[in-house]
């Protein structure tokens, strides 16, 4: 598709009312998502400091989402999706103000306890929201909507790290919690504000699965191996949590350049802001020159996963703030097109019906990656005495092998076209100037 015939960022937000609410509670969630992850890990290095219990506080927000996500898809698949995600925003209000509570080493396991049921709830709304999209946006403009997304995120990041460092080194830990509350009620109130037009949501009333929960899941899990190009799609973000692990490293790399606690969180929101600022310009810049056609959005995901690698390297050669951040973003600029490219994809590939499972099981499958790479991390440094560095060093390895990986099935994919056959539901076809993707390689 050529990138001219695409809606813009802003067009699409000023024209697509509902999207636009969609993307302001988006906004305001993530900006104090990052909020809170700056007091987490500030927090935790005051009351501890040692990579096993920053890595246990990595893992208490990311492995809840592998245990809820069976329920959430189901769920997702069978609900309002929007209910659903105004219930999460209400729900980690309270639990959010939880956080105040925690004062010494002793109150750990409070802080551990609050991190899982707050990213519990994520483990709804992020696959909920990400469900909904094809519902608010043309097809025409899914992978714009999925760039604007992913970008967003990104920004929020480097915002939210780097306003995270300044508020909890200027007005302390309990400042940026009490913000990150009132996030989630902004954030509520802007989807409950999202109108779909009446057409969209008989839709999706008759889409919704009339199985019983446990059915669902096992039609979703069917759905999953009859299409094994969205398959291995929804295991791209597993891939790049090989990586996941750097955000372990991150609030060490900062804890070993600076002794005070205001200098160790100014640190670790500006490598965080990095990550941010990289991350937003990948997907942008790929569709600014390339365009956003199926086949650049997959030839983008390879090259990201080989780049990503070598910026994962650098990296590992850091030994100033600057150089470090600077990799960061380098790495998370090649991260971001894998995300968004892959999230796009499955847009366009799959059936709206499976859609709330077919996140929640990636979501699922990053997470479980994600905190067994942030585990490996504090266990590599704190177990098997390996410097931050050279715990860097083996994730910059081990992130070329998912790349492999895809190389792989895509040369594999292009095996059957040229014989005339189909994967799953994907099937050779003639070429065309039409503004949506072909389903082909």
């Amino acid at each position: 598709m050529d990138s001219r015939h695409s809606t813009g960022y802003v067009r699409l937000l000023k024209t697509n009312r509902p999207f636009r609410h969609l993307w302001y509670g988006q906004v305001v969630s993530e900006l104090g998502d990052w909020l809170n992850s700056i007091a987490i890990y500030t927090l935790v290095l005051q009351l501890s400091g040692t990579g096993t219990a920053m890595a246990s506080a990595m893992m208490a927000k990311l492995l809840p989402i592998f245990f809820v996500s069976p329920l959430a898809g189901v769920l997702i698949d069978r609900m309002d999706r929007k209910v659903i995600m105004i219930a999460s925003d209400i729900l980690r209000f309270v639990v959010v103000l939880g956080f105040l509570l925690v004062n010494d080493a002793d109150d750990l396991w409070l802080l551990y306890t609050l991190a899982v049921v707050e990213i519990a709830l994520a483990g709804f709304f992020e696959p909920a929201r990400s469900a909904i999209i094809p519902a608010l946006t043309p097809r025409e403009d899914l992978v714009t909507a999925n760039a604007l997304s992913g970008s967003t995120w990104s920004v929020m990041l480097a915002v939210g790290a780097a306003l995270g460092g300044v508020l909890v080194s200027w007005f302390g830990i309990k400042t940026a919690f009490v913000i990150d509350a009132f996030t989630f009620l902004l954030s509520a109130w802007f989807i409950a504000r999202i109108q779909r037009p009446e057409e969209a949501l008989k839709k999706e009333k008759t889409e919704r699965s009339p199985s019983s929960g446990f059915n669902t899941l096992i039609e979703g899990m069917r759905y999953l191996i009859s299409q094994p190009m969205i398959f291995v799609l929804a295991l791209m973000k597993s891939g790049l949590a090989v990586a996941g692990g750097v955000m372990t490293l991150i609030p060490l790399y900062a804890n070993k350049m600076f002794t005070s606690a205001s200098a160790i969180s100014m640190a670790i929101g500006a490598m965080y802001s990095a990550r941010g600022l990289g991350a937003a310009l990948g997907p942008i810049l790929v569709k600014k020159f390339f365009g956003d056609s199926t086949r650049v959005l997959q030839i983008s995901i390879l090259m990201g996963f080989f780049l990503g690698s070598l910026s994962y390297f650098l990296f590992a050669q850091s030994h100033s703030l600057w150089s470090a951040s600077l990799s960061i973003a380098l790495a998370t600029f090649f991260g971001s097109i894998i995300w968004v490219f892959s999230s796009a994809l499955i847009h366009l590939e799959a059936d709206n019906r499976f859609l709330g499972r077919v996140f929640s099981t990636e979501m699922a499958l990053l997470t479980l990656v994600m905190g067994l790479s942030n585990w490996s991390a504090g266990f590599a440094v704190d177990t098997l005495e390996l410097t931050a560095h050279q715990t860097s060093m083996w994730m910059a390895g081990l992130f070329v092998i998912p790349g492999v990986l895809w190389g792989g099935f895509l040369l594999f994919v292009n095996s059957r076209f040229k014989q005339g056959e189909c994967v799953g539901s994907v099937c050779p076809v003639e070429p065309s100037d039409s503004k949506i993707p072909p389903t082909s390689v």
